[in-house]
């Protein structure tokens, strides 16, 4: 007679199953990290390449026009820059540099159903015609870095403003609305009815910042009643105007706590730029190379950077 002897089986402990989660807990705390560090290199080289593009379609539109073109346009007999001219009476708003250049990012589908003739919207309250309008409220991933978490395929926010200029103070011929906190700088290479070329930047290309990286532009979230620009907008002249899709290098980069899709940045996107990167933000300079560009930059150096004309040597930056 066989004696049939049953083995019990065993399974783990209340002790060894919490030693076991333990150390997964461990493991994922270690490796999100690199995940998500991993990920943000990523999204950074992705930003970077945006810039990179956006110097080649800037560069190729000055190789077919002999110049750059005008960082906003608006239309008035006898424009000039004299006086208070960025606060003087509004006038028709028409294409920024951000549309202008868009055959030369593959875009030329979404340039011929613009209007060039007709009024471009400003502010997501302020409409141009309809279809300026129609393309202003769409999304355009070419201007969206994707560190921002306020980007995606559901909103037309900007990442990348044209550089107007700079310097610590407003000196004429360039001007500020509203008590001084929009302000239009004539000193750079990308501004309000501006027509510069290559040989007007005397300081050199390779020192000359062209475009740079914001997260203070304003985004359908960052006021409670939805107002806000789009990488489509135009500027805005008048009492109350706004360069919009520029800046000038006034304030130090990422000095203005919060971003565009936290709080009503109106006053503050034309003064500064910065990123969602830590330490600071990527330029587009002059010669079309991208350059990241530390907040701890010494702060003449960066205005300097911001002017295309001003004379002083700089060295490495």
């Amino acid at each position: 007679m066989w004696l049939i002897v049953k083995q019990k089986k065993h399974g783990f402990t209340l002790i060894e199953l919490l030693v076991v989660i333990a150390i997964i807990a461990i493991l994922i705390a270690l490796l999100l990290p690199a995940v998500q560090q991993a990920r943000e290199a990523a999204r950074r080289s992705t930003c970077k390449n945006n810039m990179k593009q956006l110097g080649l379609a800037l560069h190729n539109y000055h190789d077919t026009h002999r110049t750059f073109p005008p960082g906003t346009i608006s239309t008035r007999p006898g424009f000039s820059y004299s006086g208070n001219w960025c606060a003087s009476s509004a006038m028709d708003s028409r294409a920024s540099w951000t549309v202008q250049v868009l055959p030369f990012l593959e875009d030329s589908n979404l340039y011929n159903k613009l209007n060039f003739e007709a009024l471009f919207t400003t502010t997501s309250n302020l409409p141009g015609v309809t279809e300026n309008e129609s393309v202003f409220r769409q999304s355009n991933k070419k201007y969206q870095c994707p560190s921002d978490p306020n980007s995606g395929s559901g909103v037309n926010n900007l990442n990348y403003l044209g550089v107007q200029g700079g310097g610590a103070s407003i000196v004429a011929p360039s001007c500020s609305t509203v008590s001084g906190q929009r302000v239009f700088y004539v000193n750079g290479l990308l501004f309000h009815n501006s027509n510069i070329r290559m040989r007007d930047v005397t300081d050199g290309t390779t020192n000359t910042f062209l475009v740079g990286e914001t997260k203070y532009a304003l985004t359908h979230t960052g006021r409670s009643d939805g107002v806000h620009i789009g990488w489509a907008s135009g500027g805005r002249l008048g009492s109350s105007g706004a360069p919009n899709v520029l800046a000038g290098a006034q304030l130090p980069i990422n000095s203005v706590a919060g971003h565009g899709g936290d709080h009503d940045t109106i006053n503050q996107q034309s003064r500064l730029f910065g990123s969602f990167h830590v330490g600071g933000c990527h330029f587009t300079l002059g010669d079309g190379s991208v350059r990241f560009i530390s907040q701890n930059i010494d702060l003449n150096t960066y205005f300097d950077l911001a002017q295309r004309a001003d004379g002083r040597v700089i060295g490495e930056f």
